[in-house]
C-alpha cells in the first residue's frame, strides 16, 4: 500500500491539496484514506474533511513521531475498512525529522509492504523570502524548523503558485532550484485539478531506496525551543442570531479575531477557522504572507445558528490569544447584538518532541 506522508510548514495549504487529491482519485475509481494530526484534540482539518465526505483517522495531542502507535494504527485501521489505494498522512507543520521517526519505522516494524514517500510542503511566498533574505517574520529557531523540513524532503511542493505572476514564477524557480538541486520539486496551484493530478501522478510512480535517506543531522534542543515559540489555541464558539446573520456575524468575527492578531504584532504559523452551521461550512485560514480580510459571496446563504472551530499556532502566548478571541467575542455581541457561546478551550505550548522511534 502506498502511505504519502506530507509534511512541511504551517500555512502551506497540505489540506486543501490532499483533499483534491484525494477527489482525483475517486473520480479515476480509486480509494484514499487520510490521517490528520496536530497538538490539540479538536481539529479542523479532520471536521472540514470529514463534511467532504473523506474517510479520515486522526492522531490528537502531539506530532506522529510521538504518537507513532496511533499514526500505525490509523493506517492499519483504514488499511482494514476500505483497502485503500494510498493513505495520505498529514503531520502537524512545525514538525520535523520524518525519515528517522516515521518513516523507518513504518518500513522496519510493518509486515505490510508498505511504500512510503514524503512530500514537504512550502507556501512559496514564504519559501522566496526565506531564501532572499527579504523578511524575517519568524524568530531563528522556528526558522531552523522550516529549513529541516525542506531538507529532508523527498519531493519538495512549492505550493500556491498561483497568486505569483509568470513574471515573478519564473525569478522564483531559479531561486529554489539552485537552492534545492538534486531534489524532485513541484509547482503546485492546489485549486487546479491538472497540478493536482500532476503532483498525484508523481506520487504512485516515486521510486526510492530506504538506504538513500539519510536522517537528519538535528539539534532537538533548538527543535524544541522553535515548537515552543509557537503557542496552540483551540476552541469551539456557538453564535445564535435572531435575524438569520449568523454567518455573516460569525465571518465578521474571525476577521477581527485577525485583524487583532495583525495589531499585536503576533507572526501566524496558521490561524484556521471551521464554521459550520450544519448543513454548509467553510473554512477560513490566514498565514503571515496572506494579507487581506475573508469575503463573503453576495450569494452566500445565511443561517440563524453556525459554530465556529478554531485552531491557531501563534508565535506568542497562548493567553495572549485566548484573550484576543475573548474580546472579539465580547465586541461582536455588543456590535450586533447576538448570543455567543463558548464550549471547551485549550491552550498551551507544545512540550520537547520525545520520538517512540528514532532510527538512524
Amino acid at each position: 500500500m502506498k502511505v504519502f506522508l506530507v509534511g512541511g510548514f504551517l500555512g502551506s495549504g497540505k489540506t486543501t491539496a490532499i483533499r483534491q487529491a484525494v477527489s482525483c482519485l475517486q473520480k479515476a475509481g480509486r480509494e484514499a484514506g487520510v490521517v490528520t494530526n496536530d497538538q490539540g484534540d479538536q481539529l479542523v482539518d479532520t471536521r472540514f474533511l470529514r463534511l467532504e465526505n473523506i474517510a479520515v483517522k486522526e492522531v490528537t495531542e502531539g506530532c506522529f513521531c510521538c504518537n507513532y502507535q496511533d499514526l500505525d494504527k490509523s493506517i492499519r485501521s483504514l488499511d482494514a475498512e476500505m483497502r485503500p489505494d494510498a493513505v495520505f498522512a498529514e503531520s502537524v507543520g512545525s514538525c520535523t525529522d520524518l525519515v528517522a521517526t516515521v518513516i523507518r519505522p513504518l518500513l522496519h516494524f510493518n509486515d505490510r509492504n508498505f511504500e512510503v514517500v514524503l512530500s514537504v510542503f512550502a507556501d512559496v511566498r514564504l519559501l522566496c523570502l526565506h531564501l532572499q533574505k527579504a523578511g524575517h517574520i519568524f524568530n531563528d529557531n522556528v526558522y531552523y524548523i522550516f529549513e529541516k523540513q525542506l531538507e529532508e524532503a523527498d519531493i519538495l511542493v512549492v505550493n500556491k503558485i498561483d497568486l505569483l505572476s509568470g513574471k515573478e514564477l519564473k525569478r522564483v524557480k531559479k531561486l529554489i532550484e539552485e537552492a534545492y538541486e538534486g531534489k524532485t520539486i513541484v509547482y503546485l496551484n492546489a485549486l487546479s485539478e491538472e497540478y493536482i493530478q500532476h503532483w498525484v501522478n508523481i506520487l504512485f510512480s516515486y521510486e526510492r531506496g530506504l538506504s538513500t535517506r539519510s536522517p537528519l543531522q538535528i539539534d532537538y534542543d533548538r527543535y524544541s525551543e522553535g515548537e515552543a515559540e509557537l503557542a496552540w489555541l483551540e476552541g469551539e464558539i456557538g453564535i445564535d442570531t435572531t435575524d438569520k446573520s449568523a454567518v455573516k456575524t460569525g465571518v465578521a468575527l474571525i476577521n477581527r479575531i485577525y485583524a487583532q492578531v495583525l495589531e499585536q504584532g503576533y507572526p501566524i504559523g496558521h490561524l484556521k477557522f471551521l464554521l459550520s452551521d450544519g448543513y454548509r461550512q467553510k473554512k477560513i485560514s490566514f498565514t503571515s504572507v496572506e494579507r487581506g480580510e475573508y469575503k463573503l459571496n453576495s450569494n452566500d446563504a445565511d443561517s440563524d445558528r453556525v459554530v465556529v472551530l478554531i485552531n491557531a499556532r501563534v508565535q506568542t502566548h497562548p493567553g495572549f490569544l485566548k484573550r484576543i478571541v475573548e474580546d472579539s467575542i465580547l465586541e461582536s455581541e455588543l456590535l450586533k447584538g447576538c448570543r455567543i457561546t463558548e464550549g471547551r478551550w485549550s491552550g498551551f505550548k507544545p512540550d520537547y518532541p520525545r520520538p517512540t522511534h528514532r532510527m538512524n
